[in-house]
């Protein structure tokens, strides 16, 4: 949750969520970003810049979605989550 928030910028429990938005919750509304293929839209807008790579950011809101799975099983360990942000780091 936490990677999600810093990356979009988006309080979970903010209004943007609620309502007849449809979008339920954060998770749920990056995996429809995922699916829409708008993942740059869903990125801080006050964290990208020149020296930010977005390519590395949107590859680590794919990783905030793995972590927000709806399934315990499904999500990374903390060892799992480590590896998954070191590997970004080296591309």
């Amino acid at each position: 949750m936490i990677l999600g928030v810093l990356l979009t910028g988006k309080d979970p429990a903010d209004l943007f969520f609620s309502g007849e938005s449809g979008r339920g919750s954060l998770a749920r509304w990056l995996r429809h970003m995922q699916h829409s293929g708008d993942m740059k839209e869903a990125l801080d807008s006050s964290i990208v810049g020149e020296e930010v790579d977005e390519e590395e950011m949107v590859m680590a809101v794919r990783v905030a979605i793995v972590c927000l799975s709806e399934l315990p099983a499904d999500r990374p360990s903390s060892d799992e989550l480590v590896a998954m942000l070191a590997q970004l780091h080296s591309f």
